[in-house]
């Protein structure tokens, strides 16, 4: 059986290699670390992120993209460009961001299987912590895709996104557990910035379909699904030392 580390993170902390528990950058370096030293097995990275707008490659290349960036840093959320596919998400300490990132010798697997399995765990989760949850796009919702994951066919409350690079494949979720005021204002200024169409009354969360559901609660449960048998628990430093002692060796 492969090799599983676990990785967790709290928005605000910093690990011993002082990096910000929110960085979604350092998700992309995993994934390459993982891609380069196929041994590391399987990281599974929970974590809370601090305030980030996340933006697509695509949305990067948009001409009102600095007056995007300029709107968020005006929140006090930091710019960056997402590791994985999708469109911009406005995210804080009230969400929970899922990366598994795998090492894959091919390219065999295809996305779509992918997105239908990870997402059938999730609708299977949620529904046993009492959400109406069900696979499948919401119209008008943030980040459109096929494979989101709703609850009553009204509102998406995880999103999904993936990126393969040669050796290794990241998928990512996140998902939140309450929309904060900030965040449910820049998902509506910087999708108007960008001029991209989207519905704001799409824009769920968990604490309005399962009133009491504690982070501490739909961790565990996230862990029981995605990451059943964790051989280490490790910091993202723990992971860059290694890689970097592999190169030393190598």
């Amino acid at each position: 059986m492969a090799h599983t580390t676990l990785i967790r993170g709290a928005s605000g902390s910093l690990d011993r290699g002082l990096n910000p528990s929110a960085d979604l950058l350092a998700s992309r370096r995993l994934l390459q670390s993982v891609a380069a030293n196929p041994e590391f097995g399987t990281v599974v990275r929970l974590y809370r992120p601090a305030p980030t707008v996340a933006f697509s490659g695509r949305e990067s290349t948009m001409s009102a993209f600095p007056e995007a960036v300029g709107e968020a840093m005006a929140f006090g959320f930091e710019p960056v460009i997402r590791p994985a596919g999708g469109r911009m998400v406005a995210l804080d300490e009230n969400w929970l961001v899922l990366d598994i990132i795998a090492p894959e010798s091919g390219r065999d697997t295809a996305h779509k299987d992918v997105f239908l399995a990870h997402g059938q765990k999730f609708v299977e989760l949620l529904q046993r912590l009492g959400v109406a949850a069900s696979l499948g796009a919401v119209a008008g919702e943030y980040c459109p895709g096929d494979f989101s994951i709703n609850a009553r066919g009204r509102v998406k409350i995880v999103g999904t996104a993936q990126r393969v690079t040669r050796g290794a494949r990241l998928f990512s979720a996140s998902i939140p557990l309450h929309i904060s005021p900030s965040v449910a204002e820049l998902f509506v200024r910087v999708n108007r910035i960008l001029g991209l169409e989207w519905d704001a009354r799409t824009l769920g969360a968990l604490d309005r379909e399962a009133p009491g559901l504690s982070g501490e609660a739909l961790e565990a449960a996230l862990l029981n699904s995605f990451a059943p048998q964790v051989d280490e628990e490790a910091t993202l430093a723990d992971l860059f030392d290694a890689e970097s002692k592999a190169l030393t060796l190598g």
